[in-house]
């Protein structure tokens, strides 16, 4: 009698595991499917500021100028509102981080724009404005040129 009633038993669990199975992962959804509608994306507006020069130092003498001019990409609206309204702070930090990464050979080592660069100058922007108000960063180098007393 109680091997019949274990028996009934593990008929019984095996069954009801056999029929959750079916359940959550066999049995096809209900015809009536949640629709997600796509939040729609907000169009770039692009912000430029004017060409800066950095004054490249090697042991106390300026070695080269290099001229760049920096453009953000940020979400039209507030985000662009923002990105106006904070223009000379990320501009003067922008500045600053371009100074210290010109510094070391190993941000310059593959030109004076790169990914690494990009990156830095978008987490400086990030610390400014706020995570994720600038999409993009774009360094371009106008020219290089050495100072006339080297």
């Amino acid at each position: 009698m109680k091997k019949i009633i274990i028996l009934i038993a593990i008929i019984l669990l095996l069954g009801g595991g056999g029929f959750a199975g079916w359940w959550f992962f066999l049995k096809a959804p209900d015809s009536e499917e949640e629709v997600v509608e796509e939040i729609p994306e907000i169009p770039s507006a692009f912000l430029e500021f004017p060409p800066t020069v950095i004054h490249l130092i090697k042991e106390g003498v300026v070695t080269h100028h290099v001229t760049v001019k920096i453009t953000i990409e940020v979400a039209e609206g507030a985000d662009l509102i923002n990105a106006e309204r904070w223009q000379i702070r990320l501009q003067n930090d922008f500045m600053t981080e371009l100074h210290s990464l010109y510094y070391y050979r190993y941000f310059t080592q593959d030109g004076y724009v790169n990914d690494k660069i990009t990156k830095r100058l978008i987490d400086v922007a990030d610390k400014v404005m706020g995570k994720g108000a600038v999409r993009d960063v774009e360094l371009l180098i106008e020219g290089i040129t050495k100072p006339s007393n080297s």
